[in-house]
């Protein structure tokens, strides 16, 4: 049995994390290396999770003064992983406890395995909704399929120490999760387990809710200029996709008119790979290409 790291990035959620520690001590695959790495929490996090850390011996802690955000907390969380399988995990989640077994019997040859989430209250009871009905959840060795949209949760993924390896620094201003799914595109590849394998909270404090609420228009436009630059900088030169993304590049650059002309037309022409995992018509992709004359995505 492969050794797999379960990285679990705190930061005051000592209302949720018991209940997702507990989930992780249940799951039926029995080689974890679980590691908590704390990110400057203020609240009684710390004090909960020690209290597990010395009861199990496969819980490690690793608490940090400065906050640096999930993104970066995440990045050092896994960079301690002794595991040559990596699965990142939120705080607030809670998992079935075969999760971490059906996706390491159905990993494979590829670098990103992931699994469908049902959504749910802060009470854990289920909405009747799932990350399946919002997106077409894909498998994939197509990096246009993930240039504007994502499809692959971290709380819901196992992936390959080699491909974290290959994946750093991350970006600071694209989630974690999204950038390895794109340079798993430009490797071995993701696949998808179609199961529910995993609780997701919405609350106000998620990492989903809060983005939303918290990023002005302003710096929502800076990070997608900065996701797509950032994405067409990694493909090596002598990729199919290298020309798409440095035309969706250049035509993000600004909102001139010939930009704009260019950046509609490229996304006719590659439609079906960029908007493959949007759960929309086809008529009402092509207005998407044709709104981009005004925005950027």
């Amino acid at each position: 049995m492969e050794l797999v790291s379960v990285i679990i990035s705190t930061y005051n959620g000592s209302k949720f994390i018991e209940t997702q520690l507990k989930s992780l001590i249940n799951q039926t695959y029995n080689n974890l290396d679980i590691i908590v790495v704390d990110d400057a929490s203020t609240d009684n996090t710390k004090e909960i999770v020690n209290t597990f850390a010395k009861e199990y011996k496969n819980i490690t802690t690793q608490y940090y003064e400065k906050n640096v955000g999930y993104i970066k907390n995440f990045e050092r969380g896994m960079s301690l992983a002794k595991g040559s399988l990596i699965a990142t995990c939120d705080q607030d989640d809670w998992w079935d406890p075969t999760k971490i077994e059906k996706l390491v019997n159905n990993i494979g040859d590829h670098d990103i395995i992931y699994c469908d989430s049902g959504f749910t209250n802060q009470y854990l009871e289920t909405s009747g909704n799932s990350f399946s009905k919002i997106k077409n959840l894909i498998s994939s060795n197509d990096p246009l399929n993930f240039v504007i949209e994502n499809c692959v949760s971290g709380h819901a993924s196992l992936i390959k120490k080699s491909l974290f390896d290959k994946s750093t620094p991350f970006p600071d201003l694209i989630p974690y999760d999204w950038w390895l799914t794109f340079m798993a595109s430009l490797n071995n590849g993701i696949t998808y387990h179609d199961e529910i394998l995993v609780k997701y909270r919405f609350h106000d404090n998620n990492t989903i809710v809060s983005d939303k609420k918290n990023i002005d228009k302003e710096a929502k436009l800076l990070e997608k200029k900065h996701r797509v630059h950032q994405f067409h900088e990694a493909i090596p030169e002598n990729h199919y996709a290298k020309k798409v993304l440095r035309q969706i590049d250049n035509s993000y650059s600004n909102f001139s008119f010939v930009n704009n002309i260019k950046r509609v037309t490229v996304f006719l022409l590659n439609s079906h790979a960029l908007l493959k995992i949007l759960k929309k018509s086809y008529f009402k992709k092509m207005i998407f290409c044709f709104s981009m004359f005004f925005k950027v995505k």
